[in-house]
């Protein structure tokens, strides 16, 4: 019975190190990912032809030619405008069918926290959301439109 709960101890105590093992994977992977893409130096402007995420700012991924885009808007197809100053996402419009379907204009706290974002929709409805100097958006605000 004692070999038994030894056994059953130090199975326990192996499962413990491989999940810390994996948390600590997953926690470096995570922090590399965030430096890589905050070390990544823009243009003013790029394109792009997605975004993910509902927060602000959104984040764009697979990056296009401003040739790409011209063409994607001459078929009336979906693409993203993103404005940068250095790395700091200042602008995002979204083109469909040749108009615009959004725009979210973001301004920052002098130390990089997010301060306000804009938000225009296709009809021409604005939303301004403001944020706390640690980048918590007040409880008044409206949502992510």
């Amino acid at each position: 019975m004692e070999i038994l709960i030894s056994a059953m101890i130090w199975i326990g105590k192996i499962l413990i190190a491989v999940i810390a093992l994996i948390g600590g994977a997953l926690a470096a992977w995570l922090a590399w990912a965030a430096l890589a893409r905050a070390t990544v130096k823009r243009e003013p402007i790029e394109y792009y032809l997605s975004w993910d995420g509902y927060s602000h700012p959104i984040s764009l991924y697979h990056k296009i030619s401003k040739e790409e885009a011209d063409a994607l808007h001459a078929e009336g197809s979906v693409y993203l405008i993103g404005h940068y100053d250095g790395r700091k996402l200042t602008r995002v419009t979204k083109m469909l069918k040749g108009a615009v379907f959004f725009d979210f204009e973001y301004t920052y706290y002098p130390h990089g926290a997010r301060k306000r974002v804009k938000t225009t929709n296709a009809q021409g409805v604005v939303k301004v959301r403001e944020y706390d100097l640690w980048g918590r958006g007040r409880p008044d605000g409206p949502g992510f439109w």
